[in-house]
Formats: structure tokens, C-alpha cells, sequence
């Protein structure tokens, strides 16, 4: 038969609780009685019930990790964050794909609370969706950490400062001379696409270039989306963009293969930058200029937000929103053609 807790503090003479906190590595144990409770485990080869043990502390080490499309590299980035700040610990992860369906996402939180996890970190549908289950986890003070904001919720929250990388993208191409500097959209349901517009406008109004509907073009976040866009873009005018931002490095990707097929040149004809600094943008054979988002760090610092959540769960606290600089990531496709690779932080 297995040996228990019970066990162990008989053979040693002390209670279970101080088994308990041996187990638990108190201070409040001496280090006597310590060794001596450490020597009978080792010689029985003890091994504490986990989920037991779980329950008494009512924390299962476990959290959840919902994305919206665990293929974007800056999601898989994320949750190696995630998982090397929970390694450290001692936590475990259990990662959502909620591909970007409101039903999913619902369906992927009752799951992960079904588990008892102790704490999640969401990467939220944001627009265009009914968002009463994060309502609900604030108002229940579940231990959750938002990757987006919420319009109407105050929680932890961790992001990149997106207008200001857009704004040095923007004003990157504006000092290589460009002036017709177009941008394409994320999806529509994504603030992140909106703050990004807001800061490539402020640049265009800065350097007293007047912005234009026009030169404002529908996207997404895969490479599909550039691809179309960039067909769309060719189509809809003679007075072509100089240079185009796009969301993200899939969207220009997707853009520079459409422009390729037009037989229009980047950076010649059209400079491009993109946002995310995926791996790929470096090893593109025209090698794609980028706005940097501290991705791996998005994930850590969200951890340590919901940890301190977590270790809290009974006191009310403030919430935290940690916006994290970017860097823009100067290649080949914006036109500027340096020798290798320059990174220019953003303030």
C-alpha cells in the first residue's frame, strides 16, 4: 500500500500539518525536524498526491492560454513566454485556439475553468462580438490577464505600443522621400488595426501630408489577405502608393507576392514594411523591413501580472496595463537598402 501523508508523520512523530509545510517548504518548520521528515520521505520514496494537494491549497498549478490563431507567429512567440515564465514557477499551461470565433473563445474559457485552472491570459476578440464572458470573469474576480483591451472592463493588461510603431513606420518611409504611403488594414475586429492606422495618420498629418480614405486598403492577418489587397489595390487606381504599411509581415508577404506577380518591384516601385518581425521577414529573398513587438516578453510580463493575481486572489488590487516600446526592424523592402540589418528603437 502506498504511503500518505498520515504516514509519514507517524514515523517522524510530528503532525500532518508539519508534513504539511515540510512538503510546502515553510519557514515555520525548523530545520531538525525538516531533515528528519525529509529522510523518511526519501526513504520511502514518498510521493505527495498532486491533485490532493491541489485542493488543499485550492490551486491546481495550471493556467490557460487562449490565442486567437496559434499559426501567427507573433502568438506562437507569445506563448513561449507564457510557458518559460510558468516554468519557472513550477506551472504548467493549457493552450486555446479560438481562431478567431466568438464560440470558441466562450467554449475554450468554460473548458479551462472546468479544469480548475488558476488564472488565464486571453488574447480576446475585441470588435463586432459579444464580450459578457469577460465581463463575467471580472465580475466573478477570476484571476485573468488580457492580451487586448476590452472596451469596459478594467483589467491587467499587456500589449506592444502599436500607434507609436506604426507612426515610426510611416515616418520612416516619409524620410526616404516617400509621399503617397499607403496602409492596409488587420481585421476588423482587432484594435490593434485601428491604433495602428491612428499612428500612421499622425505621421502622414506631422509632416503636413494629408491622409487619404483612399489610400486606406481592406486586409486581415494571413497572407491571403495581402495577396488580395494588393490586387485590389492594383485595380483601383493608376496613381499608385510609393510605399505601403501593412499589418503585419503575413499581410506583406501576401502584398509583395501580388505586386510580383504585377510586375510592379520592392522597394524600386513600391517600398514595404510589415509588423511582427516573424522569422521569415529576414530570409525573404527581398528581406522585409518590420515594426518589432517584444512578443516573448508580451508573454512573460502577462504572467507575472496573473501571477500576482493569482497569489492575491482574496484581496482586491489594482490592476496594471503595461505597454511595451517596439522597434522598427529597417531591411531591404522599405528602399532604404542597408548593408545588413538596423534596428531603430521607438520611443
Amino acid at each position: 500500500m502506498a504511503m500518505t501523508i498520515s504516514d509519514i508523520a507517524r514515523l517522524a512523530g510530528v503532525s500532518r500539518a508539519t508534513v504539511s509545510g515540510v512538503l510546502n517548504q515553510s519557514p515555520a518548520v525548523g530545520e531538525k525536524t525538516k531533515a528528519k521528515v525529509l529522510a523518511i520521505i526519501a526513504e520511502h520514496n514518498y510521493k505527495p498526491n498532486e491533485v490532493a494537494r491541489a485542493l488543499a491549497r485550492k490551486q491546481t498549478g495550471m493556467i490557460g492560454l487562449l490565442v486567437k490563431d496559434i499559426s501567427n507567429p507573433l502568438y506562437s512567440q507569445i506563448a513561449l513566454g507564457v510557458e518559460q515564465a510558468c516554468a519557472e514557477r513550477g506551472y504548467s499551461v493549457i493552450m486555446g485556439n479560438t481562431h478567431k470565433e466568438h464560440e470558441r473563445e466562450i467554449a475554450n474559457i468554460n473548458l479551462l475553468k472546468r479544469r480548475r485552472v488558476d488564472g488565464l491570459i486571453i488574447f480576446p476578440l475585441q470588435k463586432g462580438s459579444d464580450l459578457g464572458h469577460i465581463y463575467d470573469l471580472a465580475t466573478e474576480n477570476y484571476p485573468f490577464v488580457l492580451l487586448a483591451e476590452v472596451s469596459g472592463v478594467d483589467a491587467d493588461l499587456v500589449r506592444a505600443d502599436d500607434e507609436t510603431g506604426a507612426f515610426a513606420a510611416t515616418e520612416h518611409f516619409i524620410r526616404l522621400g516617400k509621399q503617397r504611403i499607403a496602409y492596409i488594414t488587420g481585421p476588423k475586429s482587432a484594435l490593434a488595426s485601428d491604433r495602428r492606422l491612428q499612428g500612421y495618420r499622425r505621421a502622414l498629418v506631422k509632416h503636413q501630408i494629408s491622409p487619404k480614405d483612399e489610400w486606406v486598403f481592406n486586409g486581415g492577418w494571413r497572407i491571403e489577405h495581402g495577396y488580395h489587397a494588393g490586387q485590389a489595390m492594383l485595380e483601383s487606381s493608376d496613381d499608385k502608393p510609393d510605399g505601403v504599411f501593412c499589418y503585419n509581415d503575413s499581410v506583406a508577404i501576401g502584398f509583395i507576392r501580388a505586386m510580383n506577380e504585377a510586375g510592379v518591384q520592392v522597394p524600386r516601385d513600391m517600398g514595404v514594411i510589415g509588423v511582427d518581425d516573424s522569422r521569415v521577414s529576414a530570409y525573404l529573398e527581398t528581406a522585409l523591413t518590420t515594426v518589432a513587438q517584444p512578443a516573448h516578453e508580451i508573454g512573460s510580463k502577462a504572467m507575472d501580472l496573473l501571477w500576482r493575481r493569482i497569489q492575491n486572489r482574496n484581496q482586491s488590487i489594482s490592476t496594471r496595463q503595461i505597454f511595451l516600446p517596439t522597434q522598427l526592424i529597417v531591411r531591404e523592402t522599405c528602399g532604404a537598402n542597408p548593408k545588413g540589418t538596423v534596428r531603430i528603437s521607438v520611443p
